[in-house]
């Protein structure tokens, strides 16, 4: 399915633990989501920050099929930080230090959350999370502070109209 312009979705790290660990792709169920998704990464319309990606690799999963679909898209779906990003997550912080985590402040494990918001932000993307959109100093809440939209997993399935079809 071809989106129209201006649909972008920067993800966050649960969706991506949500989707291998429920609808992962060697599954025949679920291959037209995972199809969707590549589709989407080929017209860099779907893609999340590069913190995303090294909170993936600290992630203690109980399989590596995502650490193994991270690295193997570490190129084409995970966008480095840049300056103007970098500096909007540090105006994020400013303005919500409660958003990022404190565990993962005290260890320097990195906490994707406000360069998903800066990510987002600057390059005009819906935030897709499956953060509880009424808890403050949460993605939907915070995002919606700097006018960035956020969808859950399932409204990302509408947006794209991926259904479950029987053969």
């Amino acid at each position: 399915m071809e989106l129209p312009f201006g649909n972008r979705y920067a993800v966050d790290t649960n969706i991506l633990i949500t989707l291998m660990a429920h609808h992962p792709p060697d599954k025949p169920a679920y291959q037209a989501i995972w199809d969707e998704i590549e589709a989407l990464i080929k017209q860099k319309n779907i893609f999340s920050t590069m913190v995303v990606y090294d909170e993936i690799m600290k992630y203690l999963g109980k399989d590596d099929r995502l650490k193994k679909w991270a690295r193997s898209h570490k190129k084409r779906f995970f966008i480095p930080t840049n300056s103007e990003v970098f500096k909007l997550a540090q105006d994020i912080v400013k303005e919500f230090p409660d958003l990022p985590d404190k565990k993962k402040q005290q260890t320097g494990e990195p906490d994707a959350d406000p360069f998903l918001i800066a990510l987002a932000k600057s390059s005009g993307a819906t935030i897709v999370t499956q953060e509880d959109k009424q808890s403050p100093n949460r993605i939907p809440t915070v995002a919606k502070h700097y006018q960035v939209k956020s969808i859950d997993l399932y409204e990302f399935f509408n947006a794209c109209g991926l259904k479950f079809v029987k053969k």
